[in-house]
């Protein structure tokens, strides 16, 4: 009988060692796996509307999920009647999300512009969506 209940521990322990060592392989290559390295461009982006008919005397965007306003200065680069809706500075606060802003426009106080956009972000930059890329007033 002793030989019997030793082959029979045998089995037994032959078994859990093998399921140790699916585990241990499992969880070596579990380990070993990295992260895709992402690489991002030097390039800065943005997101901009070109309004025909007027110059805004006041323009800024709301992130409509926090509620956040966003504030840029005219910016001459883009010329005299476009005006930044949203820059890759915003990128990390909408990393890997799609989300709705709304650009609002004024002309001695008066609403003359409000659009809504979708934008979105990856690991590196914003990316347009959709939302009106000219408006004539």
């Amino acid at each position: 009988m002793r030989v019997s209940s030793f082959i029979l521990f045998y089995k037994k322990m032959k078994k859990f060692s093998l399921h140790i060592i699916i585990f241990f392989t499992i969880l070596f290559f579990i380990s070993c796996a990295k992260e895709e390295e992402v690489i991002c461009t030097m390039e800065w982006r943005y997101i901009s509307i070109d309004v025909k008919g007027g110059v805004l005397d006041n323009f800024y965007t709301i992130r409509k999920y926090t509620g956040d306003t966003i504030r840029y200065e005219k910016d001459n680069i883009l010329g005299n009647n476009s005006y930044i809706i949203l820059s890759d500075n915003y990128q990390n606060k909408i990393k890997n999300k799609e989300e709705i802003f709304i650009f609002k426009g004024y002309i001695t106080d008066s609403l003359v512009v409000n659009e809504q956009y979708i934008i979105k972000a990856d690991e590196c930059h914003i990316n347009y969506v959709s939302g009106k890329k000219e408006i004539n007033l």
